[in-house]
């Protein structure tokens, strides 16, 4: 298969961005530079590019079929167990990296890949995070990553359902990218959505159960002057300023590229 085959195959499956997932998969299987793919209709026989070819085809997310996803500044190992690190959590990270002081010690619930707790241990100093989630097979992918990104001895896992308990310890600040997609969204999104295990997006009606829940059980867990900082649905900035009024938090909405609500910063003054 040559990779101007490769392009048109994915286009014709509907991948908005056939040539970029052609050169990686390329460029993966066959161990190729990006400088390589310029020159030539680069050619490969190779069984395992093929077959690579086909599951973006029937739209499986690259990352899992690379096995890795670039989040913040770091590398990720993702498979099936976990949701795909994405570039608008970034803004949640970049906003704990400034805000969390050296020597803190943090939360990160329905942690998944763990991209989140370890893209902020890994650019903070002497800090230290617990993560919690309920699936046992992302928390060992979660306990990879920490490896990977060398920051295992400052981070502990927990498996537990996050609408039922809270952690133990008192804590600075409350990260998290929780189940926020309503029933009704879910039925709607891109085919890739559908390979992401479905426990990590919906939130059931309104998509706010977590948030009420969370805080809930962690309110009196922050610190003074600490936060709780959440990825949110691109219209649940109002509903989570009222929900964080009734615990008189003070509530900042972050935006995403495109000018979207995406993070709620409710903080303890």
């Amino acid at each position: 298969m040559r990779i101007s085959e490769a392009i048109a195959l994915l286009s014709g499956a509907g991948i908005e961005n056939a040539r970029h997932d052609a050169r990686k998969l390329f460029i993966h299987f066959e161990a190729l530079r990006i400088e390589d793919l310029l020159l030539c209709d680069a050619e490969s026989h190779s069984p395992a590019l093929l077959d690579a070819v086909k599951r973006r085809c029937e739209r499986e997310p690259l990352q899992y079929i690379l096995g890795e996803a670039n989040f913040y500044r770091e590398s990720y190992t993702v498979t099936p167990a976990c949701l795909i690190p994405r570039e608008d959590t970034e803004i949640l990270v970049d906003f704990a990296v400034n805000n969390i002081p050296d020597g803190a010690r943090f939360i990160d619930v329905c942690t998944g890949s763990g991209c989140i707790a370890i893209s902020t241990l890994k650019n903070t100093k002497n800090t230290h995070a617990v993560a919690v989630d309920i699936s046992p097979e992302a928390l060992e992918l979660a306990k990879i990553n920490a490896e990977r990104n060398g920051v295992a001895d400052r981070i502990s896992f927990t498996r537990s359902d996050a609408k039922r308990e809270a952690a133990e310890g008192e804590f600075y600040a409350l990260l998290s990218n929780p189940p926020y997609v309503t029933d009704g969204e879910y039925e709607i999104l891109e085919p890739e959505i559908y390979h992401e295990p479905k426990i990590a997006f919906v939130g059931g009606e309104d998509g706010l159960g977590f948030y009420k829940t969370i805080l809930e059980l962690y309110i009196n867990k922050i610190c003074t002057g600490g936060f709780f900082a959440f990825e949110i649905g691109c219209e649940q900035g109002k509903a989570i300023t009222r929900i964080a009024s009734e615990y008189r938090l003070d509530t900042k909405i972050l935006k995403d590229l495109s000018g979207k609500d995406r993070v709620a910063i409710l903080r303890r003054l």
